[in-house]
């Protein structure tokens, strides 16, 4: 199994990372491969900052 764990921040290996970071080791540790994807200060196409998602 695999799962996609998406940083959003601005701040690559800030508070976020580091949240993520421990959740990918929990997976690793249950034989899920985890990978982070950082979206880094790129706009999202079609975002309105509604904050529903």
């Amino acid at each position: 199994m695999k799962a996609l764990l998406i940083n959003g921040s601005p701040n690559e290996h800030g508070c976020t990372y580091t949240a993520l970071n421990e959740v990918a080791e929990t997976l690793k540790m249950n034989d899920v491969d985890a990978e982070i994807l950082w979206l880094g200060k790129k706009p999202m196409q079609d975002c309105i900052a509604c904050f529903q998602c």
